[in-house]
């Protein structure tokens, strides 16, 4: 019985042992093949994903492409005049064959000026043919011209106009007139951009036309000095890493819609390594603002305090008694400022309500108020705040990196005679004019009352270079005196009328704090 019943037992667990081994296998394998499904998946949702963003990027680049244009500026370079050759040493380098000179007779061809050419973008800001770049991309052009590829594979090269320019926020209009309408972009909102969002950047770098680079916002809200040369910083920009290059300047930095969320306007180089991957755009909030002003051909107005200003150091701001804010450090005479009750030494610490923590703050709150309005500074003085009303002014053109419209001095009454002398009257012999003369003011102090006509200038091929020096006082012309100019005229004339081949002239200079007189006579042509 007990045998029987054992028998059964066994029986029983071998049921059981191989059950258990058949559900191990079972569940093995669905162990064993959910991961590599799951890898599929993901791979296959990776792919589409990947394919999307592509699809995404050619249809922008499709889009943006015929819109962006190619800049050529061309500045001509200034060189120092040079003297013809003269006729006997051209003789003599006609026996070489490499000598290109005229022949006997024959004038000189004039030289052409030489020029720099310059290149950079710009992107289609309306139909009618107004075009956005920056404003250092056309500085001081004497010809700007445009490359177009709105048709594919038939680039045009058109002449452009200059709209108008900003130098303040760096950027220009360009103007130009084709027979058909053009292919714009629209503007973005660049507050909307997201730190890593993806952007476009497209333009000219290195002169390779119609090149697209790809990237993300790398922050917002920067603060850049592009040119140390200039008196004023940049700000609002978008850093991007978006590869930008020499020639970027000026093309669009796009979302993926195709918006125009920046302009693309230098890029971070440090040492000789070039683009380290660090590039930066102006906001297409601010070309919202300037853009169309300068299509209006109207100058961007901005306020004006006219105060030199300087940040605070963590010691400052405790010797100060602040947590932030910035110290007035100077006030510019018939400044808006040097009438109000604004001290050097102030802390500024707000505008109206803006907070000012740094100079840029200032800056900003100032440049972006209307010219003629108040505004009222929140200044710490002697540890105690109080409030200062300031009626702003309009910056001067300096200040928005504009060339100042000077007053064109007056020139002295210059009498030039057969000579190759130029001569004024002692009295017309200011400080300013004696100066660019090389005339010291004891000099000038000694001659002040000398009665005759000053020599201004010597020409360089004439009979009197060599022996008559600016400075010198001519009072006599064949021993008749000359108080003016008007006397100096009549015994010139005498001389001329009267055949002579020569003149006398009895000149006044100062030699080694003493005046002194020589006399010399210079042929007549």
């Amino acid at each position: 019985m007990f045998d029987r019943e054992d028998g059964s037992h066994r029986h029983s667990h071998m049921i059981i042992i191989l059950l258990s081994v058949l559900i191990g296998i079972v569940v093995a394998t669905i162990a064993c093949n959910m991961p590599q499904q799951n890898i599929n998946a993901a791979e296959a949702q990776q792919n589409t994903t990947a394919s999307e963003l592509e699809t995404e990027f050619t249809a922008v680049a499709e889009q943006v492409l015929p819109t962006v244009v190619r800049i050529n500026v061309r500045t001509p370079v200034r060189r120092p005049e040079q003297q013809e050759m003269p006729e006997r040493f051209r003789d003599f380098f006609r026996q070489f064959p490499w000598f290109d000179g005229p022949e006997n007779g024959e004038e000189m061809p004039p030289m052409p000026p030489p020029e720099r050419e310059g290149i950079g973008s710009g992107w289609i800001y309306s139909s009618d043919g107004y075009i956005v770049t920056n404003a250092h991309v056309i500085q001081e052009a004497e010809t700007v011209q445009v490359v177009l590829q709105d048709r594919p594979g038939q680039p045009q090269e058109v002449n452009a106009t200059v709209v108008g320019r900003d130098p303040r926020s760096d950027l220009a209009v360009l103007k130009v007139d084709v027979d058909r309408e053009l292919p714009y972009l629209t503007l973005g909102d660049s507050e909307a951009l997201r730190v890593a969002s993806w952007v476009m950047a497209v333009g000219a770098p290195l002169r390779l036309e119609q090149t697209v680079t790809v990237g993300v916002v790398s922050a917002k809200g920067r603060i850049i000095e592009p040119d140390p040369r200039m008196p004023f910083r940049l700000g609002n920009i978008i850093q991007t890493d978006a590869s930008i290059n020499p020639g970027n300047s000026g093309g669009p930095l796009v979302n993926l819609r195709g918006e125009v969320v920046g302009v693309n306007v230098a890029y971070a180089a440090p040492g000789p390594m070039g683009n380290v991957g660090i590039g930066f755009a102006i906001a297409s909030s601010t070309v919202e603002q300037i853009v169309p002003h300068l299509i209006e051909g109207e100058a961007i107005a901005r306020g004006w305090l006219g105060v030199r200003i300087e940040e605070l150091t963590e010691n400052l701001k405790e010797f100060y008694g602040v947590d932030y804010g910035v110290r007035i450090a100077g006030i510019d005479e018939d400044a808006p400022a040097a009438d109000s009750d604004l001290q050097v030494d102030d802390i500024v610490i707000a505008v109206d309500d803006t907070s000012v923590r740094e100079t840029w703050d200032l800056q900003q709150a100032i440049a972006g108020t209307t010219p003629g309005e108040v505004v009222t500074l929140t200044v710490v003085r002697e540890g105690e705040e109080r409030s200062i009303e300031v009626r702003l002014g309009t910056m001067p053109a300096r200040y928005a990196g504009l060339p100042e419209e000077e007053p064109v001095p007056e020139e002295p009454d210059v009498e030039e005679w057969e000579l190759g002398i130029g001569v004024m009257e002692v009295d017309e012999l200011t400080p300013e004019v004696a100066g660019q003369m090389g005339i010291d003011r004891e000099t000038l102090a000694m001659i002040a009352d000398t009665e005759g006509v000053v020599v201004e200038r010597v020409e360089p091929i004439s009979p009197a270079h060599g022996r008559v020096r600016p400075g010198e006082v001519i009072t006599r012309v064949n021993g008749n005196p000359v108080a003016d100019i008007e006397q100096y005229r009549e015994q010139m004339v005498a001389a001329v009328e009267n055949e002579r081949d020569f003149v006398v002239l009895h000149l006044t200079s100062v030699i080694e704090g003493e005046l002194m007189s020589r006399v010399i006579d210079l042929q007549l042509p």
